[in-house]
């Protein structure tokens, strides 16, 4: 029998700390899990402008690189890789943990960000899922003829951030890869997995749903993989478990973190196997499935306190889609109300067409703890109890829960007596309220126009925001 040809997959090192190499080396070698027909090789470089030299001659399949490098930096380093080839995924090591640096190593396509010191089991499953989705990218190859695209009925948004959720689902529904999808409760995760399942080969398949967290210790079991009649009690019948049921389609395992212990190793099986065994039964059946697994927990966390398989969390780790909340993406904030408003003014035959610019506001600097799903809620609520042919803040103010801010407003009288620091830092709070939500509002919520206008720095402007959205909880 001819022998398979293993496949080299190349990594990019580039790192001038010959310490930081080090744990690197070991990371890789101790941590990374490994197919059968992997054969990684490691290529160090100290500078960025080595790096591309290497890049120009050979071929690499992913870049690991510093942020601060002698010459030109990690980030300038991103967007020459970007104009070179921008199907290699670029992670970016940095020492610094801020928010303004990793929006941009983000903006100029980095897959991942990490921060030193890093966690060695965390970065080999960043790797593992990069080494991933470089394969993706190389076998849905440019040269292939492109699908039609399916506009997304759904998921809604102009901010980069969504954008990025949104090429990472075209790119994913092409092959058959496990995925897991991370974000808040109400960011919108089962959605980004039933537009996974219609761009994927199998839309007509079914798409089935298993929430982990509404079963009973002693029934997941046979609900997820099924049982033979007389296996316990009560089972009168043969039932098809929901993973069978889903074959020729996709499978969505719902808040997987709190699947119980017990059928981690079986779902495990599954994973890798592509069979399942019903309760009570001694056969195994193979089932042709797309797993798509969706949680708001640290999985990582969960395998450092041995309550999360490792080599599940592997498993599932191969294709990630983060879901930012609602308070990082401000900019679909008005984008998502209109979007509502139009729905149910069509399902509630009412005439109301559009927000009024201080509704707009209200919106905006409210910090949306339960997400999308909180906006929809309200936006819904507003256009049933609406009088008029748009949302004003009266309509929506009252159902945001926060305290009228106009009554966290400092009098005079209030911090006069206050030490000079502590005053000054309250005057300051309610002056950064004030004009914030008076440039929002002039602007109809546009964070860009507002940053613009009030001649700070767009990244600046939104630090102030947010600010003053985290401090309305």
């Amino acid at each position: 029998m001819a022998s398979t040809k293993q496949k080299t997959f190349t990594i990019l090192l580039v790192e001038d700390d010959a310490g930081d190499v080090d744990l690197f080396l070991r990371t890789v070698e101790q941590e990374l899990p490994r197919h059968e027909d992997d054969d990684v090789t490691l290529v160090i470089n100290a500078t960025a402008e080595g790096a591309i030299e290497r890049l120009q001659k050979d071929p690499v399949d992913l870049i690991i690189a510093d942020v601060r490098l002698p010459g030109i930096s990690g980030i300038e380093l991103l967007r020459r890789v970007q104009d070179l080839n921008r199907r290699i995924p670029v992670i970016i090591l940095s020492r610094v943990d801020a928010t303004e640096t990793v929006i941009d190593a983000m903006r100029h396509g980095a897959f991942d960000y990490v921060v030193k010191p890093y966690d060695p089991m965390d970065l080999a499953a960043r790797i593992h899922r990069a080494m991933r989705m470089s394969e993706i990218l190389l076998q849905a190859a440019p040269d292939e003829p492109a699908a039609p695209r399916i506009p997304f009925k759904n998921l809604v948004g102009v901010s980069a951030p969504i954008r990025n959720v949104m090429a990472m689902i075209e790119a994913i529904a092409r092959v058959p890869s496990t995925t897991l999808i991370i974000g808040e409760t109400g960011t919108g995760k089962e959605l980004i997995a039933k537009a996974i399942h219609e761009r994927s080969p199998d839309s007509d398949g079914p798409f089935q749903v298993v929430d982990c967290t509404t079963f009973s210790e002693g029934t997941v079991e046979s609900e997820l993989f099924g049982h033979v009649r007389g296996a316990f009690t009560g089972a009168v019948s043969d039932r098809t478990g929901l993973i069978e049921s889903g074959s020729h389609g996709t499978v969505f395992l719902d808040e997987i973190g709190d699947l119980p212990a017990n059928l981690q190793a079986k779902l495990l099986r599954v994973l890798e196997a592509g069979e399942v065994r019903a309760v009570g039964s001694t056969q195994q059946r193979k089932v042709n499935v797309r797993f798509v697994a969706a949680t708001n927990q640290d999985l990582a966390e969960k395998v450092k306190r041995n309550e999360f398989r490792k080599y599940l969390f592997f498993r599932l780790n191969v294709m990630v889609i983060r879901v930012p909340p609602l308070r990082e993406r401000t900019e679909d904030i008005p984008v998502l109300a209109r979007h509502f408003i139009a729905r149910y003014a069509k399902e509630f035959s009412k005439h109301v067409e559009d927000l009024h610019p201080t509704a707009v506001t209200e919106l905006v600097a409210y910090p949306w703890p339960g997400n999308v799903r909180e906006l929809r809620n309200v936006m819904e609520r507003a256009v049933m109890l609406a009088k008029g042919d748009r949302i004003g803040v009266a309509d929506v103010a009252g159902m945001l829960a926060v305290p009228d801010r106009r009554q966290q407003e400092v009098p005079d009288e209030d911090y006069l007596h206050l030490p000079y620091a502590k005053a000054k830092e309250q005057v300051l709070e309610a002056f950064n309220r004030r004009y914030i939500s008076t440039k929002l509002t002039i602007h109809q919520g546009n964070v860009t126009h507002a940053a613009q206008d009030s001649g700070l720095p767009r990244s600046y402007f939104h630090e102030i925001m947010r600010r003053y959205a985290k401090d309305e909880k």
